[in-house]
């Protein structure tokens, strides 16, 4: 399974609470580039896992618009992606996942759990996660899984 992590693009630091702060005008052309390059390396995901935090769903829906709008009939969004979300059970349900063929998965969440992610599947964390920041990870759903790339923003 290869699974992308990616953290939001750059968010307002001010916003009526910290599930509503929204994207940048930096952060729209981060995720919007990020996902060009995602698009150049994977054609299609099987699923598409996204927190309900606004500036994650900004992001996806930048991304989206590069895939042309395909993505959305593989989107979940859960709340267990949110920023104090738990390593450990995401990686039980990218078990599930797994189990159940899904080949390409990608997730937008937040620090500090897309870093908590990583090590929970990699046993480290190789990243820093600065926002839009993307990790491929190479993981068969069982054993520890392994780093493939790390794309920065430009």
């Amino acid at each position: 399974m290869k699974i992308f992590i990616m953290r939001h693009g750059e968010a307002a630091v001010v916003a009526q609470s910290d599930q509503e702060r929204r994207l940048t005008t930096r952060g729209q052309l981060q995720a919007n580039s990020q996902g060009n390059w995602l698009k150049s390396v994977e054609s299609r995901f099987d699923k598409v896992i996204v927190s309900p935090y606004v500036r994650a769903q900004e992001t996806f829906a930048q991304i989206n618009q590069v895939f042309e709008n395909q993505l959305i009939n593989v989107l979940e969004t859960w709340d267990g992606i949110t920023p104090y979300g738990i390593g450990t059970n995401v990686a039980d349900y990218l078990s599930v996942l797994a189990a159940q063929g899904k080949e390409r998965v990608l997730l937008v969440s937040h620090l500090p759990l897309v870093g908590e992610i990583i090590a929970e599947l990699c046993g480290k964390n190789p990243a820093s996660f600065y926002p839009a920041t993307i990790v491929g990870v190479e993981w068969d759903g069982q054993h520890q899984g392994k780093v493939v790339e790390i794309k920065y923003p430009d």
